[in-house]
């Protein structure tokens, strides 16, 4: 193996590692020893409900090695960890949740997409229970931390997948998105989280947010993250959210247009929560977006931080109790608390209340298909802030609404989304820059979030961290 790639350090990009492959300098059964030995030496991190035995793994590595077309295949040898609410054929699904633990008899065919194009499954890994919240504390298999200091939150609800991508120990994650669950986690490890527009990826296994979910991918770039998803695009008629446009659809990281205009948050409806380096960084990836060609427009944004809160703090929080009613009802202690209590919520609308609210949400869509005739783009913090685990737990529902404040309305109102890396506080901690796009409009999305990316000049993942002086 070329000692040039570090076994302990060494990028795991797919550009990067297909790269070595290619050259002879890496091959898939040793990167998948490196894999093991980084999982190994991170201790138990709890990024791993399922964690697959590393000889299986290998076994399918050196199955891949032994056929010689499979060195084509898009995704030849690279490693990837799942949500542990899509299944993985053989390993249990649990959702976070372990008294509702089964054992599924296919993969999803998400997952089947993957291993098919040569991805090699590391693992099932830990979230928030049932997708609810964007915070990676609510489990029953132990909490994350964030990659750069055990103190503070993963983001969640895809906190396994996050905290795996960043700390270099699988290529990228599936995850599944309603409220934040793939572009929080992102921007609190330093990585990409792009999220389609709701309805150009079938939606897989246990991911029952309804029609505001869809399945994404958590990587370390955007190039990455476009591979990914034009494998995956593609209408599925037996899914009722599917739309028709999915079929050849295509996202690329082409160079951005010349100028574009994009939308952001007036002084008064940009909300940091108090953390003014967060406001400093979201300035400074405004500025760059300029230096790139475009034109900041400011705008308020009550509507939509409105509809944001309507994601749970409403009518809306009904369909994800129809979704697991039927489990949960008479099992509720199955449940942590805060999932528990949140779920319970459901119980309470009504048939008039849902559609009540169904008319106010087409309202807001409609006012955003205004906003976007006059602007490409609409870029957000991805997250006001963030917070240590503990604090967290002392006020879980509270901050939890709050590290959803511009990520929850986005696929209420039919829109692709990307959080791209903003660059680091002075105490190490990374945040994110979220850029929004009018519905089917996700390869502009892509292609500035490309752009962006590389103007900040930061490696992704633990490998930007920054050498902060300690504090005296």
């Amino acid at each position: 193996m070329n000692t040039q790639w570090d076994r302990a350090t060494g990028a795991l990009d797919i550009a990067t590692l297909k790269a070595l492959f290619a050259r002879g300098d890496l091959t898939p059964d040793d990167l998948i020893d490196a894999i093991y030995d980084r999982i190994a030496a991170r201790g138990d991190d709890h990024v791993w409900i399922h964690l697959i035995d590393r000889e299986t793994s290998k076994a399918r590595a050196r199955t891949l090695m032994a056929d010689p077309a499979a060195k084509e295949l898009p995704l030849y040898g690279i490693p990837f960890g799942i949500k542990d609410n899509v299944d993985l054929e053989g390993v249990p699904s649990t959702a976070a949740v372990r008294a509702w633990g089964r054992m599924p008899e296919a993969s999803s065919p998400l997952v089947q997409t993957l291993i098919d194009a040569g991805g090699i499954p590391i693992g099932k890994q830990n979230q928030d229970q049932l997708g609810m919240g964007v915070v990676g504390v609510r489990t029953d298999y132990g909490i994350p931390h964030c990659v750069f200091d055990t103190r503070y939150i993963s983001g969640g609800s895809t906190s396994g997948g996050g905290v795996s991508v960043g700390a270099g120990l699988v290529s990228f994650a599936v995850a599944n998105d309603a409220a934040g669950s793939g572009r929080v986690p992102a921007a609190l490890n330093n990585i990409v989280g792009y999220k389609p527009t709701p309805g150009l990826v079938p939606r897989a296994g246990l991911s029952m947010a309804g029609m505001v979910g869809t399945e994404n991918f958590l990587t370390l770039t955007m190039e990455d993250s476009v591979l990914l998803s034009n494998l995956w695009f593609r209408y599925e008629p037996g899914d009722p959210f599917s739309k028709p446009e999915a079929e050849g659809f295509r996202v690329s990281c082409a160079p951005p247009p010349a100028s574009f205009r994009f939308a952001i948050p007036d002084a008064a409806s940009l909300d940091t929560d108090g953390d003014t380096e967060s406001a400093r960084l979201f300035r400074e990836n405004v500025e760059r977006l300029e230096t790139l060609g475009g034109s900041a427009v400011e705008i308020d944004m009550t509507p939509y931080l409105t509809a944001a809160k309507m994601l749970y703090d409403g009518a809306f929080i009904a369909q994800r109790y129809a979704n697991f009613a039927d489990r949960f009802d008479g099992n509720e202690d199955a449940l942590c608390p805060p999932t528990r209590e949140i779920l319970s919520w459901g119980r309470k609308y009504s048939a008039r209340d849902v559609f009540k609210a169904q008319y106010v949400m087409a309202g807001y869509r409609q006012q955003i298909r205004q906003l976007f005739r006059d602007v490409e783009l609409l870029v957000t913090p991805t997250t006001p802030s963030t917070y240590e685990i503990e604090e967290l737990l002392a006020d879980n529902i509270a901050l939890n609404a709050k590290m959803g404040t511009y990520t929850n309305f986005v696929n209420l109102l039919d829109l692709p989304a990307a959080s791209i890396p903003a660059g680091f506080r002075s105490d190490g901690i990374a945040l994110g820059t979220m850029l929004i796009g009018p519905s089917l409009g996700d390869d502009l999305v892509c292609r500035v979030g490309a752009a962006l990316h590389a103007a900040i000049g930061i490696a992704p993942g633990l490998a930007g961290k920054p050498e902060f002086a300690e504090a005296s």
